[in-house]
């Protein structure tokens, strides 16, 4: 009676985390020049496309989970209506009071957002909504929408910069492929982010093969 073989075992893939370069986009999109109409949208997109907005009463509270972005906001804002509640290493609340005038300049109409026109605008828009809610894998740099619309107009966005961004299917998200995304960091002015994320997705096909 000859022996029973056993099945090979298939080797699982190595899953490497790709939440240092999200951070690291985060951080430079902090610290990056801008012109003052690019600095507008930035903000408004930042509000606009993060998912951990709560409205209280006359009252906007943002909770963000990567700390120096909440510092980078209430710096921004600079306003006495807007206070930085808390901040650290798990992240920061910033809480805006009578955001109708308070972000009134930056295209907030009765609880929606009206962004701008031109190239300007759509840098700025392009760079706050990564900045609010992009995420990379192996995949690519996915950023999180707010609705189908908000995908669809961020995609057409992203266009007029030359970066290209195809909306999906299911939950609505703008997605870049891992070869478009050193030219989408380049074109949003942080292109130092490019080379970690060419390092990690190397590190992670080099896994997945072996």
């Amino acid at each position: 009676m000859s022996p029973t073989k056993m099945p090979a075992r298939r080797r699982q893939p190595r899953h490497t985390n790709f939440s240092p370069v999200t951070s690291s986009t985060r951080l430079h999109l902090c610290a990056v020049a801008e012109d003052p109409e690019v600095r507008l949208r930035h903000v408004a997109a930042l509000l606009a496309f993060t998912p951990t907005v709560r409205r209280i009463g006359s009252r906007m509270r943002i909770r963000f989970e990567h700390g120096p972005t909440a510092l980078w906001l209430t710096e921004a804002l600079a306003n006495k209506d807007v206070e930085l509640i808390d901040v650290g290493g798990d992240g920061g609340t910033v809480e805006v009071t009578n955001p109708q005038i308070v972000l009134g300049r930056y295209g907030f109409r009765e609880g929606r957002w009206v962004f701008g026109q031109g190239v300007n605008a759509a840098l700025g828009i392009s760079r706050g909504a990564v900045h609010a809610a992009g995420t990379f894998n192996g995949h690519g740099l996915k950023v999180a929408c707010p609705s189908a619309p908000m995908m669809l107009t961020l995609t057409a966005v992203m266009s007029r910069l030359g970066i290209t961004a195809k909306p999906t299917e299911g939950d609505p998200r703008a997605a870049i492929t891992p070869a478009d995304v050193p030219a989408a960091l380049d074109r949003l002015g942080i292109a130092e982010v490019a080379a970690q994320y060419r390092r990690l997705r190397e590190t992670s096909v080099m896994g997945d093969q072996s």
